[in-house]
């Protein structure tokens, strides 16, 4: 990249650097929303409705993106709070709404409309107060709103399919229109906190659906000891998030040649994936809780196992996309993990549980003493020509 050619992409603006107690606020409509999603899933575990699962959340995470975008580049004033306020009503409509939405008419009018209106807060906030300052592609989620709304009175399965197309087609708008990208500010420290405030929203919905089966079902000793598994479980799955992973992206927003990349690949596509696959954990964690010696056919038998590979394979993209390669211990992690998934319909789901606490914890344990003992976690899957970071930047170096 040249100079000319850096002054022209670089920011004009200082983005804000750290989260507000509005964005916070902001952020508790959006742990109801992944409950209520949760929910959904949790009540009907197959094929059919994880795909309206997974319909109802990429708008909503798409949303939330926007609106993290949008307030990333402006420090907040009095109108930029009652925008955050409104924004979160109208997620909170989306929230409401979200488990019948695909199937229920006025559930899919409430939706979208919230969608729309939610929208068009944020072509409103990107108008007067970001200007060049944005991610584009993501401007043009007005018209994937309107086609939402516009298609939410059809009759089934019209509108699954019309909003199947119009969310495939929000997903690609950032690819599509990736030489858009350049005009943006960030804030390297902003940015991960903020995405990483949405992982724990996506971890603390395993806290809350785990522990309140419980506490309405019975406590007996294979129960409980499910309840200590699934905690570790959480716990596991934060520690390969937040010891490093948090850290490696504020790394790579600051050393990365184009920035813009880690938004749009890192943060965008793979922290989707990564709250998608902290969804299957919970659900799958708390179905294990509550039945704990059953053994379960089919989709609902490797939710957990599944999930929690997903999250791990996620890394390896992420760390790709920013540094050229990815960690063995993750990839083959996720592979055990996937093995897990096929033999879980054979096994109770205590036994699922605990295998998949197993791996997780042996993944991080081995982690932890190949970087201590300054081996470093081997790498794989290298991207030919690229290079990845030096092996005394350890933030990076297990994401």
């Amino acid at each position: 990249m040249t100079e000319a050619d850096a002054a022209a992409t670089s920011p004009a603006v200082q983005a804000r650097d750290r989260a507000t107690w509005t964005e916070l606020f902001f952020d508790l409509v959006l742990a109801f929303a992944v409950r209520q999603i949760a929910h959904l899933l949790a009540e009907h575990p197959d094929w059919p409705v994880l795909g309206r699962s997974l319909l109802v959340l990429v708008p909503l995470w798409w949303a939330w993106v926007d609106v993290v975008m949008a307030m990333n580049a402006v420090h907040e004033t009095n109108t930029q709070r009652v925008f955050l306020l409104l924004s979160g009503l109208a997620v909170y409509g989306m929230a409401v709404a979200a488990p019948h939405a695909p199937g229920d008419r006025e559930q899919a009018l409430l939706y979208a409309g919230s969608y729309l209106a939610l929208r068009l807060l944020i072509g409103e906030a990107i108008r007067r107060e970001c200007a060049l300052y944005t991610i584009h592609p993501y401007r043009a989620g007005l018209a994937f709103a309107l086609a939402l709304f516009g298609t939410a009175t059809l009759p089934e399965p019209w509108r699954t399919v019309s909003w199947s197309t119009a969310v495939a087609a929000e997903i690609a708008a950032p690819l599509v229109l990736r030489g858009h990208l350049r005009h943006l500010a960030f804030g390297v420290n902003h940015l991960p906190e903020r995405f990483g405030l949405f992982v724990i929203i996506a971890l603390g919905e395993n806290v809350f659906s785990v522990g309140a089966g419980v506490a309405t079902g019975p406590l007996g000793p294979h129960n409980l000891s499910a309840l200590v598994l699934a905690f570790l479980t959480g716990c596991a799955l934060w520690w390969l998030y937040f010891h490093l992973a948090a850290s490696a992206v504020a790394h790579a927003l600051r050393t990365h040649p184009t920035p813009s990349v880690v938004v749009r690949d890192v943060l965008s596509y793979g922290h989707l994936v990564l709250v998608a696959g902290l969804l299957l954990v919970s659900v799958g964690a708390q179905r294990a809780v509550e039945d704990p010696l059953s053994t379960v056919p089919g989709l609902a038998a490797g939710l957990l196992p599944g999930g929690a590979g997903l999250f791990m394979l996620t890394f390896c993209y992420t760390r790709r996309r920013m540094f050229g390669a990815a960690s063995v211990t993750r990839f083959h992690g996720s592979l055990a993990l996937f093995a897990l998934t096929a033999a879980a319909p054979l096994m109770p789901a205590l036994g699922v549980l605990g295998a998949t606490t197993a791996l997780l914890v042996a993944v991080n344990a081995l982690e932890h003493w190949l970087l201590s003992s300054g081996r470093g976690v081997p790498l794989v899957l290298r991207r030919r020509g690229a290079d990845t970071e030096p092996a005394g930047r350890r933030p990076a170096s297990s994401h």
